[in-house]
């Protein structure tokens, strides 16, 4: 295990509570096998002292850059100078870069990783039907991949009517062939994805009934601090399941080429 010094730089991961946060045990080892002396630092922000303490930070030359997390990813898309097009579709941003002038840049890649993540475990289907519980940060970034990546027909569940009628607008705008609807319904799903925060707590509810699923049916389950009561039900099911752990895997060269300066929005 290498310690930081004063040479090393930190990426810091923003969450409110922080306690859950895994990230670091993923990031800061792959930071280490790209040669780059940087640490991933997880840090609980309350949201009215998110602004502050990135602008705070972000003075300092230690600083590699933020990743984002519940529930901060709306807001971070506000307090960016610039923003790349994925972040600009789904008005959410999980990465920021620090530019030389103190400009900040975010970016998200959810989406990406998510699909990436999805496909190199074999549970992508194009023409199945995806159904997406969740219209928050992570399940607006994860519509858009599916969508972006050829998906042709999705079901997006919300337990507030308004956020995800605004995201299926959006989506229809820009990908008009894609087969879009709202039914509470799971019987023709080839991939159900948990978008919510539902399982990051062992006392919370499962986001559906994992009876409702086809036998065929895969499961994502973006939570990747612990094993789920979902990810249980549904594995005991007999269903294919994958962990958020696969997700942050995908995403880890993708933000690592961003904060370095290679991935330009």
């Amino acid at each position: 295990m290498k310690f930081p010094t004063g040479a090393s730089r930190t990426v810091f991961i923003f969450a409110h509570p922080a306690s859950h946060v895994a990230a670091p045990r993923y990031y800061t080892p792959y930071f280490w096998e790209q040669g780059l002396d940087w640490h991933m630092t997880a840090m609980d922000v309350a949201p009215k002292h998110l602004a502050e303490t990135i602008r705070a930070l972000a003075k300092s030359p230690s600083t590699a850059g933020f990743n984002l997390t519940i529930p901060h990813k709306p807001a971070a898309f506000e307090l960016c100078d610039e923003v790349g097009p994925a972040a600009r579709f789904e008005g959410v941003v999980n990465t920021i870069r620090i530019e030389a002038d103190g400009k900040l840049v975010g970016e998200s890649f959810d989406g990406e990783g998510f699909l990436n993540a999805a496909r190199e475990a074999g549970i992508f289907n194009p023409d199945r039907r995806t159904v997406v519980i969740g219209a928050g940060g992570a399940g607006r970034a994860i519509c858009h991949g599916l969508a972006a990546g050829g998906l042709k027909r999705l079901r997006i569940l919300n337990e507030v009517p308004g956020p995800v009628e605004t995201l299926a607008a959006k989506l229809r705008g820009q990908f008009p062939d894609l087969d879009i609807d709202l039914e509470a319904r799971f019987d023709d799903a080839g991939l159900c994805v948990n978008a919510t925060s539902l399982g990051l707590k062992a006392t919370d509810a499962l986001p559906m009934d994992p009876a409702k699923l086809p036998k065929d049916c895969a499961v994502f389950d973006i939570i990747a601090a612990r094993r789920t009561g979902f990810m249980e039900a549904c594995a005991a099911r007999g269903l294919k399941v994958v962990d958020g752990v696969a997700m942050i895997r995908q995403q880890l060269p993708l933000q690592t080429a961003f904060w370095r300066g290679d991935h330009q929005v």
